[in-house]
């Protein structure tokens, strides 16, 4: 017996399910959501951005949404 036939899940299922959490993961360090309107933004690493969508800025810890 295989420790493969051993899962409760396929191993495709399972292998799907992480490569999800990596692309979740990568993008995070890339992108953040706007705290004024939700969109997906820019990752602020210092000072300030402006956001495209609805035009206000943000900085990386503030979140009022």
């Amino acid at each position: 017996m295989r420790a493969v036939d051993a899962l409760p899940v396929s191993p495709y299922i399972l292998g799907a399910a992480v490569l999800i959490a990596l692309v979740v993961w990568g993008w995070s360090q890339y992108y953040q959501f706007c705290p004024h309107c939700g969109a997906a933004t820019p990752r602020v690493r210092a000072g300030w951005l402006r956001c495209r969508r609805c035009g206000r800025q943000y900085r990386r810890g503030l979140r009022l949404r």
